[in-house]
């Protein structure tokens, strides 16, 4: 029963790092105004929030497989 809300909550947390992503991709394509200066670089916090979301679809995976992501490791070393 656990996993399931453990599943659940990181599902909405993965809607929620998508849903920043698409925000902060449309303010990073609306024009600049010279008036207003931008304070915030918004590609920056977009390269965050992907390597953010895909931590999270890796826990997602870990969650519905119930194995662990692990990394490859090359041979002979």
């Amino acid at each position: 029963m656990s996993n399931n809300i453990e599943l659940l909550i990181t599902c909405a947390i993965l809607v929620l790092e998508l849903a920043l992503i698409a925000f902060c991709f449309y303010k990073s394509k609306q024009p600049p105004n010279p008036l207003k200066p931008r304070l915030v670089n918004y590609q920056l916090i977009i390269l965050f929030l992907v390597l953010i979301a895909l931590a999270t679809l890796a826990h997602v995976i870990s969650l519905v497989t119930g194995t662990q992501v692990q990394p490859r490791r090359r041979r002979g070393l």
